[in-house]
């Protein structure tokens, strides 16, 4: 039978002294057990900010600091309002890369930015439309900050008196390289951390020829977004749950759920080193485009899926409580529906990815977020989110 050993000054239960609880040994204490690998101590040998102590674990070889060390942050999203002149939108904790921005109160497309594009190249989610590059004094994006990014007077990304959210992720600070691990030579932007890879290339060929494209995330990604820049194409979107991961697809700017085409990613599913697509059919011969592409990352991104019960309460686990939602049903023509906690799942409601609308508030909310993902609500039900039989695919971030 096991037994437990109470170590004076580790467990004080004297409540006289208001210090019940568990204390972590410190530097200083005695009968201290042999270090191990994930043990956590208080070292009152070392400081730490400011702090007259440290707070360590063992990693198996040597003591790390942890306490006061900032966790990485990865996605963020904020809300401001236009000023209709230059403006610098601040508090996301890292300089971003991909850079989604929405009016909320009323309608105007949607604008996305990336720092391997480079400044004022807009595209539109709910669009078909070729990139754009904005000039003053209608700039969109016209830098990427270290806490965020600044924008000029656009009726995307910053007029009075209107609202807006963005939503941002980090990659690689702008830094790219090449990659050569598909049949076409592919330019890449990489954070394996964040799981975000930012690829660009040109379709060569002609149909019925496919090329596969490095991604350079090390791991096959869960989700791929491709856009044509150079011409007029639908936004390509891959998901890991879909019913054929080797020919199935949907897109942002239409409701329309999944379609199957053997030609769409070249009959083969996204693996660790490549994705692919037909020239002709996904991409415009000869034509550039961007694609993103994201890997699953425990505790901080998930890409699933639910079937649909038409009950209240079911609940989808992601592994974390996140913040930003995006579900679509891939039966039917069902809305895009983007939900984030910085609007409010109650005030905020959805956003239609495929629309140029204000936020939707109608029913709001529609789910509840839990600590441990999300549950779908009576008012999901009647929006669409838990149709019997239905087959729902979800992107979600923490």
């Amino acid at each position: 039978m096991a037994t437990t050993k109470i170590i004076p000054g580790v467990l004080d239960l004297n409540e006289a002294t208001s210090e019940s609880g568990l204390k972590i040994p410190s530097g200083t204490e005695l009968n201290r057990p042999t270090a191990a690998a994930g043990q956590i101590r208080n070292n009152t040998n070392e400081t730490s900010d400011g702090s007259a102590s440290c707070e360590e674990y063992y990693n198996g070889t040597s003591w790390q600091k942890i306490n006061n060390v900032p966790l990485p942050v990865y996605y963020k999203a904020v809300t401001y309002s236009g000023n209709s002149g230059t403006q610098s939108i601040t508090g996301f904790g890292f300089k971003p890369d991909l850079i989604w921005i929405k009016r909320t109160n009323s309608s105007e497309p949607h604008a996305l930015y990336d720092s391997t594009r480079g400044i004022n190249k807009q595209l539109e989610p709910n669009s078909t439309a070729a990139e754009a590059t904005n000039t003053a004094p209608y700039e969109g994006v016209n830098s990427f900050d270290a806490d965020g990014f600044t924008t000029g007077d656009n009726g995307g990304t910053n007029r009075s008196p209107n609202s807006y959210v963005a939503w941002a992720w980090a990659a690689n600070g702008g830094t790219t390289s090449t990659n050569t691990d598909g049949t076409v030579t592919s330019t890449v932007q990489v954070n394996s951390a964040s799981g975000l890879s930012i690829v660009s290339g040109t379709a060569q060929g002609g149909y019925p020829t496919f090329n596969s494209f490095g991604h350079g995330l090390g791991t096959t990604p869960g989700l791929v977004i491709v856009k044509e820049t150079t011409g007029i194409a639908g936004w390509g979107v891959w998901h890991k749950d879909f019913p054929n991961t080797s020919t199935d697809f949907m897109n942002f700017n239409t409701t329309t759920g999944v379609q199957s085409a053997a030609e769409i990613w070249g009959g083969a599913a996204p693996t660790s080193s490549v994705f692919s697509i037909t020239d002709g059919w996904t991409v415009n011969v000869g034509a550039s485009f961007i694609a993103y592409c994201f890997a699953e990352v425990a505790g901080f991104s998930s890409f699933g899926s639910y079937t649909g019960n038409a009950t209240v309460g079911q609940a989808i686990t992601t592994g974390f409580q996140p913040t930003f939602i995006l579900i679509k049903s891939t039966v039917g023509n069902a809305n895009w529906r983007l939900y984030d906690t910085v609007r409010g799942i109650t005030a905020g409601g959805f956003i239609r990815v495929q629309g140029t609308n204000a936020q939707d508030t109608v029913d709001a909310p529609n789910l509840d977020i839990t600590s441990t993902g999300f549950e779908i609500n009576s008012n999901g039900v009647t929006q669409g989110l838990n149709a019997n039989g239905n087959l729902y695919i979800y992107i979600a971030f923490k």
